[in-house]
């Protein structure tokens, strides 16, 4: 089955994208992080350049969502 993927977090912060992260992952759901190479290659920490994308599974994003509002209460 091939299962699609769709954006449940998007940042500028590669710490808060990072936690977030860890954090889905710590609850046993698949991500993909997505960002620009040139971002990461020139140090971008504003604009289009510097947003960092986490995505999960289509089928999970309900249960992600739940994970972040949970981190994002905690900070």
């Amino acid at each position: 089955m091939n299962e699609g993927w769709v954006v449940v977090f998007r940042s500028e912060d590669p710490f808060e994208a990072a936690l977030v992260k860890s954090k889905l992952e710590d609850a046993g759901i698949p991500v993909l992080e997505k960002g620009e190479a040139l971002g990461k290659i020139y140090g971008f920490t504003l604009g289009p350049l510097s947003v960092i994308e986490i995505l999960v599974p289509v089928s999970l994003k309900e249960e992600a969502w739940e994970v972040i509002s949970q981190e994002e209460e905690g900070l």
